[in-house]
C-alpha cells in the first residue's frame, strides 16, 4: 500500500510508448535564455536541469520556432531548423534525461502576432490579412499562400526530425494562445474562404496536416497538442467548440491534449492568470476535454499546491498535471510534494514579476520570490565560499527576511530585527487589498524557513544607529525605512487624515469598526487604487481622487493584474472616481479639490486617507557611513519597488560579499 500523501499526483503514467514516472509536467515557459540565434545556452541548460533535478516526471522545453525566418515570437526565442542547432538541444536532453526526467520539445510558429521588428518588411504572415489599427491602409500581417502554408508544414516535420535527432522522447504542438495552429483553427482569427478556411473543416486543415506530417517524423514518440479549451470572444472558440474538436485532433493522430485558456488578443489574464484567479479555476475546463477525448489529459494554470493537483487526478479533472510559474518560485516543488514536505515549498503567488522580468528585448526570465530563477549557474550560497562574521538586517519585510536567510545560508551570524510586533513588514500591506491573499503565502513561508534557520529574530525592535555602532557588525543590510511623501495641503495634520499604508499595515484607527463611512483616497497609483477597492469592500463610500487621467490609473501596476484591478474598481458601485483634480484643502467634513480649470469643488467626507507613495529615509544610512559601519540598503530603504525588487536586491548584496570573499581567499 502506497505510503505517499499524494498517490494519484506520484503515479505513473504511459503515453503512448512512453512511461512518464509520475503526473507532474513543467509546462513550456519562454526563458529568453537562448542565444540570439536561437542556440540553447549553459544558462537554458542549467535552467531546465534544475526542474529535473526536482522531481518533475514531464519537461516540455520552451516553444520552439520552426521557421525563424517568419515564425519568431521573441528575440531569444529556441530555434531547431538548420542542424546547426542540434548540438545544443542534444546536450539538453542529456541533461533533463540524466536528472530523471522526460524531455519533451514544443514546436511553434507564432504567425500573425510576432513582433514586426523580427519579420522582415514588419509584416508577419497568417491566416489572413491583419491591418493596423491605428492606419487601416497598413498591413501588419499578410495571408499565407498555399504554397507557403505547405512550406511551414514541412518546417513543423523538419523541427521534428531534428528533435528525434536530439534526443528528444516526445514532442507538443503549440496549438493555443493565439499563436499560427490556433489562428488557422478558430473563426476570430482565420478569415478565409478556401481550403484552408470558411468552416471547421477547413479551418482544422493545417492543424491535421502539421499532426500527420510531425507524426511522420517522430515514428511512436507520444505527440501532445496544447490547446486553448475557451477564447473568451464571442467572435472565436468556446469550450463547446474545444469539446467538439478536440475528438478530431485525437482522431488526426494526437496522443496527449494539453488544456490551456485564452489568447493573447483576447485578454492575457486568461493566458497569465494574475493573482485574483482562483486555484484550480481551470480543472472544470480540463474535465469537459477529458470526457470527450480518449487519451490523456494534461491541466495548467492556477494549480499551486499538490493538494489541489492531487484531488484534480483523483476526480478525473485530468491525467496529468503541468505547473509553470511554480516552478520558477521553487524547482524542487515536485519532490518537496512527493515526501509530503509541503511547508518547505516556495509558493508561487501569481504577481506575475517573472512576466515583467522577462518583458522586451533584453528581459530574461524571474521569480520574484526565487532570486536564483535565471542565475542557476551562480553557485549557491554556502557552497564554494563561506562568510565568516555577524550581519544585522534591519527591517522583517519581505527584502529583510530573504535576506536574512541567504546571509544565513552564507555563513553569516545573522540577527533580524523588525519595529513591528510582527515580521512581513510590506508583504502585510500588499496581501490586504481584495484578491491579493496569496501573499500571505509567501510571508507564511518566509517565517517558517526563517523559524528553521540559524537566523535570530526579534520583533518589536527599535534599532537605531548607536545600536549598531555598540554592536559593530561585519555588515548592516537595510531593508527598511521608507516614510510616506510629504504633501503640502492646507489642512492635512488633522486628525481625520490617514496613511493609506498604514490602514493597509492593519492600523485601522480612525476608521469607524461598524458603519459605512465616507472616505476620499488621495492618490491614483496602485496603493491608492487597492486601498480605495480595500475600503469599498469593507462597505465605506470611497471617492479616488487622481490628478492623473482615469485611464492612467494604477500605470505602474503590473499590466495584467492592472487590468482586472482596473475593471473591477470602474465596475464598483461604492467607488467613485474624480480625476484630473487635486485636493488643495482639508476640513473636519470636507476636502476641497481643484481640477486642471482652476475651477473647485466641495466633496464631503469622514476621513482622507493619503496615498502618495513613499520615499526612502537616508538618515540611518548616513549615520552608519558616518560610523565607518558597512551596510547595503536594499528594497524600500534603497528605492521603492515591489516584492521581488527588494528580494532581488538582497541577493545581489549576499552575492556581492561572497564575491568579495572569494576573492580575498585566493592568493594574491
Amino acid at each position: 500500500m502506497s505510503t505517499l500523501r499524494y498517490p494519484h499526483l506520484f503515479s505513473p503514467i504511459q503515453l503512448g510508448v512512453l512511461k512518464i514516472p509520475n503526473r507532474v509536467v513543467m509546462a513550456p515557459m519562454s526563458t529568453q535564455l537562448g542565444g540570439s540565434d536561437g542556440r540553447v545556452t549553459e544558462r537554458q541548460i542549467a535552467f531546465y536541469r534544475a526542474r529535473a533535478e526536482g522531481g518533475v516526471g514531464l519537461i516540455i522545453v520552451e516553444f520552439c520556432c520552426v521557421d525563424r525566418a517568419t515564425g519568431l515570437s521573441e528575440h531569444r526565442q529556441l530555434s531547431l531548423d538548420t542542424p546547426a542547432h542540434l548540438e545544443g538541444h542534444r546536450r539538453l536532453v542529456e541533461a533533463i534525461r540524466d536528472a530523471g526526467a522526460v524531455a519533451c520539445l514544443q514546436l511553434q510558429h507564432g504567425g500573425a502576432g510576432v513582433p514586426r521588428a523580427l519579420v522582415e518588411g514588419g509584416v508577419a504572415v497568417g491566416p489572413s490579412d491583419v491591418r493596423s489599427r491605428r492606419d487601416p491602409s497598413r498591413l501588419t500581417a499578410r495571408a499565407l499562400t498555399g504554397a507557403q502554408i505547405e512550406y511551414l508544414i514541412d518546417c513543423f516535420g523538419r523541427t521534428a526530425a531534428l528533435g528525434v535527432q536530439a534526443g528528444y522522447q516526445a514532442f507538443e504542438l503549440h496549438g493555443a494562445h493565439g499563436y499560427l495552429l490556433t489562428q488557422f483553427l478558430s473563426p476570430l482569427t482565420n478569415h478565409r474562404d478556401d481550403d484552408w478556411g470558411g468552416d471547421e473543416e477547413r479551418r482544422l486543415r493545417l492543424p491535421r496536416r502539421v499532426i500527420a506530417c510531425v507524426k511522420h517524423a517522430i515514428g511512436q514518440r507520444p505527440l501532445s497538442f496544447r490547446l486553448s479549451a475557451d477564447e473568451f470572444s464571442p467572435d472565436g472558440l468556446g469550450i463547446e467548440d474545444m469539446v467538439r474538436i478536440a475528438p478530431k485532433l485525437v482522431e488526426a493522430g494526437v496522443d496527449v491534449l494539453h488544456v490551456s485558456m485564452g489568447t493573447g488578443y483576447t485578454g492575457l489574464d486568461k493566458v497569465i492568470d494574475p493573482m485574483s484567479a482562483p486555484e484550480g479555476w481551470r480543472l472544470p475546463y480540463a474535465r469537459r476535454i477529458r470526457q470527450a477525448v480518449s487519451v490523456p489529459v494534461i491541466s495548467v494554470g492556477q494549480i499551486r499546491w499538490p493538494a489541489t493537483a492531487e484531488a484534480a487526478i483523483a476526480r478525473g479533472d485530468a491525467d496529468m498535471i503541468a505547473l509553470g510559474r511554480p516552478l520558477l518560485a521553487d524547482p524542487a516543488w515536485a519532490g518537496k510534494a512527493r515526501r509530503g514536505d509541503d511547508d518547505d515549498i516556495c509558493p508561487c503567488t501569481s504577481c506575475n514579476f517573472c512576466v515583467t522580468s522577462h518583458a522586451g528585448p533584453h528581459g530574461v526570465i524571474g521569480c520574484a520570490e526565487n532570486p536564483r530563477t535565471g542565475r542557476e549557474l551562480d553557485p549557491p550560497f554556502g557552497s564554494d565560499a563561506r562568510c565568516e562574521g555577524s550581519a544585522v538586517v534591519v527591517g522583517g519585510g519581505p527584502g529583510g527576511m530573504a535576506t536574512a536567510l541567504m546571509l544565513d545560508q552564507a555563513g553569516y551570524r545573522t540577527k533580524l530585527y523588525e519595529a513591528r510586533a510582527s515580521l512581513g513588514g510590506g508583504l502585510i500591506a500588499s496581501a490586504a487589498p481584495p484578491f491579493k491573499d496569496k501573499l500571505d503565502w509567501y510571508r507564511q513561508y518566509l517565517e517558517r524557513q526563517l523559524a528553521r534557520s540559524g537566523v535570530e529574530t526579534a520583533t518589536s525592535s527599535h534599532v537605531d544607529a548607536a545600536t549598531l555602532i555598540r554592536l559593530r557588525p561585519d555588515i548592516v543590510i537595510l531593508a527598511g525605512g521608507a516614510r510616506a511623501v510629504r504633501m503640502e495641503i492646507d489642512g492635512i495634520d488633522g486628525e481625520n487624515v490617514l496613511d493609506a499604508y498604514d490602514v493597509l499595515m492593519g492600523d485601522a484607527r480612525g476608521l469607524a469598526s461598524t458603519g459605512a463611512m465616507r472616505i476620499v483616497v488621495y492618490g491614483g497609483g496602485e496603493t491608492g487604487c487597492e486601498t480605495a477597492e480595500y475600503l469599498a469592500g469593507r462597505g465605506h463610500e470611497v471617492v479616488l481622487v487622481s490628478r492623473s487621467p482615469a485611464e492612467q490609473l494604477a500605470r505602474s501596476a503590473e499590466a495584467i493584474y492592472r487590468g482586472v484591478l482596473l475593471k473591477r474598481l470602474f465596475a464598483n458601485a461604492q467607488v467613485r472616481i474624480v480625476d484630473r483634480s487635486e485636493i488643495v484643502a482639508i476640513r473636519a467634513g470636507s476636502v476641497t479639490l481643484k481640477d486642471g480649470d482652476g475651477a473647485t469643488a466641495e466633496i464631503a467626507c469622514d476621513r482622507v486617507l493619503i496615498a502618495q507613495g513613499r520615499r526612502p529615509d537616508d538618515a540611518f544610512a548616513q549615520a552608519l557611513k558616518a560610523a565607518g559601519i558597512p551596510f547595503v540598503a536594499i528594497g524600500d530603504a534603497h528605492h521603492g519597488g515591489r516584492i521581488g525588487d527588494a528580494v532581488h536586491s538582497g541577493y545581489a548584496a549576499v552575492s556581492a560579499l561572497l564575491e568579495a570573499q572569494r576573492r580575498r581567499a585566493v592568493p594574491g
